[in-house]
């Protein structure tokens, strides 16, 4: 018994460093937080604006979103929610696509310690580069439309998906590669024969969790001029015609509820 006490006593005083470093986080925020401002009047519009967005929901325009009575099927919010979730797929598959060589090369189990680690500066460099930076410069290189959106998509998702790839290669069994090397196998046999098997069903289901996150992203990236339902959110915001948002909210919901229900579904049968 006084072993044990005496084992804990030496043991270092973790709630000192936590209360140190809590005390930090405190501050800091309190600091940064320092000179702003907040308008009051903006604050009691609040409530007022929220009102007014729920409100718009009682005001479904049907037309505009099925595209009929007076509207071009190729002009409702179906059809731009459609063009959301091509870009959304598209940029997905493109990012996977182009992510599995760079996860080989980030890879240790493949190339080796050193030349692994300039893989993962490469994915570092990709994942520097927020969307909304990258949708900008594609945007003033390409111009509007669907393919830059894809482009934006995809190229933000190699960052996370090669990553993601390589630390699934990395992990994996080792002894089927061995097996291989016994009997003569040369490097595109033991990856084709070796490696895929073992990492597409997570490497397809991490890229199935990708693909939610890249559909909301195709939403907000079109506001910048990447095409889909963000160009209605920019065009109908200032100022505000709420049931115009309020249809494309519903649209909105239903894309990411069908895109989460069918993922959802692919990955418990490929894990």
């Amino acid at each position: 018994m006084k072993n044990s006490e005496k084992a804990l006593k030496k043991l270092p005083k973790k709630w000192i460093i936590n209360l140190i470093f809590t005390v930090a986080l405190i501050a800091l925020v309190i600091y940064t937080l320092e000179g702003s401002t907040i308008n009051p009047l903006r604050v009691k519009q609040i409530p007022f604006i929220i009102a007014a967005f729920f409100r718009g929901f009682a005001d479904i325009l049907w037309p505009a979103l099925f595209g009929f009575d007076g509207y071009q099927f190729n002009e409702s919010i179906i059809y731009l929610a459609l063009q959301t979730l091509s870009i959304g797929f598209f940029g997905t598959l493109l990012g996977a696509i182009l992510a599995i060589p760079v996860a080989f090369l980030a890879s240790r189990n493949i190339v080796g310690k050193h030349l692994a680690k300039v893989g993962s500066v490469l994915l570092v460099i990709i994942r520097v580069f927020p969307e909304i930076i990258l949708a900008y410069i594609l945007v003033k290189g390409l111009g509007i439309g669907s393919i830059t959106g894809i482009l934006v998509i995809g190229i933000h998702s190699v960052g996370m998906l090669g990553k993601l790839f390589a630390e699934t290669i990395d992990e994996m069994d080792r002894s089927s590669i061995e097996a291989l090397e016994a009997v003569g196998a040369n490097g595109l046999q033991k990856v084709r024969y070796g490696i895929l098997p073992q990492i597409l069903p997570l490497m397809t289901s991490i890229t199935l969790y990708r693909l939610d996150i890249n559909v909301r992203s195709a939403t907000v990236l079109g506001a910048i001029g990447a095409g889909g339902l963000g160009v209605l959110l920019t065009v109908f915001s200032d100022p505000p015609a709420w049931d115009i948002l309020a249809t494309i909210m519903v649209a909105i919901m239903a894309m990411v509820m069908i895109v989460d229900t069918v993922s959802s579904k692919l990955r418990e049968k490929l894990i």
